[in-house]
């Protein structure tokens, strides 16, 4: 799931979720924004955009020509700009936030597919609502159960160098 980095009261950063809602950037800390379009005072907004069904989110920021907004130290010539992942957000007078697009590893259900999907460690193929993990850089579906505990067999992803440990936590964290 995305999420901003957001510096609390003491100077700490800490994880923002962003749960599929536009977000007011003005406000610190940032929040929900209920109606970005009619609320007033909201010049700055996060918001997520429409997106493929198995497509990743897709984050776009969308800023009031009058207020200052800086994505990476540049400002919106447009309004308007799609976030990727580790971009820093400045809204001025607040202090920076930034967008990660980095999820963690959890075991879910599986959901399934029209086509067979097949573990990346053992290739057996993974049933519908069986335990399962999917690796959160490479998008490969592992089985993950006391029987097949395919995701946590070895330390990385047989694909790619993301960690497998379930309490790995984020890979990345904005330097001071």
């Amino acid at each position: 799931m995305a999420h901003l980095w957001v510096r609390d009261a003491e100077g700490n950063l800490g994880v923002f979720p962003l749960l599929g809602v536009p977000i007011d950037l003005t406000a610190s800390p940032p929040r929900r924004a209920v109606d970005p379009v009619s609320e007033k005072g909201v010049s700055a907004v996060l918001a997520p955009a429409p997106a493929a069904p198995d497509a990743p989110p897709v984050w776009v920021m969308m800023a009031q020509p009058a207020i200052d907004v800086q994505v990476n130290g540049q400002r919106l010539p447009t309004g308007l700009i799609v976030l990727a992942d580790r971009d820093e957000i400045r809204v001025a007078g607040l202090a920076s936030v930034f967008f990660s697009s980095e999820t963690l590893a959890r075991v879910e259900a599986f959901p399934g597919s029209e086509r067979p999907v097949y573990c990346g460690r053992c290739r057996q193929e993974i049933a519908k609502g069986a335990g399962a993990v999917r690796c959160p850089r490479c998008g490969i579906w592992y089985n993950q159960s006391e029987e097949l505990p395919c995701w946590t067999y070895t330390e990385t992803c047989a694909f790619c160098p993301q960690p497998t440990s379930l309490e790995a936590g984020f890979q990345w964290v904005p330097e001071d």
